[in-house]
């Protein structure tokens, strides 16, 4: 378990946080994968993140669905300046290692040592049909005091 020290270095080098809504997920209803939350149909989301700085960048990122089973651990990354990384619904098993079977829905959190720009976009499709909408929303940062 870290100590106080621990994770005030680790606040001071994330000082920036994001959390993005993360929908990943189908509600067909009749089914095993119902759900009240969303109406019945395909919802999807990618997460773009770009340094803007003209430095690298540290940053790590978790996914939170619910539940201590469904918090991953944080996964860290570097971005060069200018450079983007992306976030998808598939990232959830294999960058993350989350184990879900019918979709998730709830927060990708995103550290960092400089300000970054972060972007969602998410995309929705009726049962069986081509996207309906989508939505592109940009993510506010907060500042982690330690």
């Amino acid at each position: 378990m870290p100590n106080k020290r621990h994770k005030a270095v680790i606040s001071r080098r994330f000082r920036f946080q994001y959390a993005a809504k993360f929908i990943c997920t189908a509600n067909v209803p009749g089914t095993s994968q119902t759900t009240e939350s969303l109406l019945p149909g395909t919802y999807t989301t990618v997460v773009n993140v770009h340094n803007p700085n003209n430095q690298s960048v540290k940053l790590r990122a978790k996914v939170a669905l619910g539940g201590k089973q469904f918090i991953s651990k944080f996964v860290d990354a570097k971005l060069g300046p200018d450079e983007v990384t992306r976030y998808v619904c598939r990232d959830i098993r294999e960058k993350f290692g989350l184990r879900i079977i019918h979709g998730a829905e709830g927060f990708l959190v995103i550290e960092s040592s400089h300000s970054l720009d972060v972007i969602a976009v998410y995309t929705a499709a009726p049962p069986r049909g081509d996207v309906a909408s989508i939505d592109v929303e940009h993510v506010p940062e907060r500042q982690i005091v330690s």
